[in-house]
This record gives structure tokens, sequence and C-alpha cells, in this order.
């Protein structure tokens, strides 16, 4: 599992509040135990499990491609995923 501190945690929230500005998105994962990232087939070593991963979907109307462009801008890694957006750092 990656190593981060408070400061990291920090980093990645003010980076999605900066997107929720500008796009509207729900998050349908953040944290998860380990034995709930197991159940749902996540990566042994998840950032999921640090609370440094969020599952999104975009509202109607917002555009995917500019999302993941500035998500990337912003220091994100954005995966679509087909029916979410896995964001995490870089």
């Amino acid at each position: 599992m990656p190593s981060y501190n408070m400061a990291s945690i920090f980093d990645f929230v003010h980076v999605l509040m900066l997107l929720g500005l500008r796009f509207r998105f729900s998050v349908t994962s953040w944290g998860r135990s380990p034995a709930r990232n197991l159940a749902v087939g996540g990566h042994v070593n998840s950032y999921h499990m640090l609370f440094l991963a969020v599952d999104i979907i975009l509202d109607a109307g917002e555009d995917k491609v500019i999302f993941i462009s500035d998500a990337k801008r912003l220091g994100l890694s954005a995966l679509d995923e087909g029916d979410h957006i896995h964001l995490q750092p870089s």
C-alpha cells in the first residue's frame, strides 16, 4: 500500500473541492475497508483504503473529456472506467 500523510489527504480533498466548483458530479465510492475493497474487486494496494481515491459519476451535461483533462492538470490520475471515473493522486 502506498504511503501517505495528512497533507496528502488535505491536498486530495482540496483538489476534489476545486473540481466540484467547476463540475457537477457524485462520489459513488471513497474510502474502503480492506474487506470491502476485496468484495468489490479492488486492487490489493488500492488508494481507496487510504481515502485517497474516489469513484465519481458526472451529472448529465458535464463533459467527461474536459473533466478528466482538468483533473489531470490539477495533479490527479483520472481513469475512465466506463460507468464511472476513478480519481487518485498521480
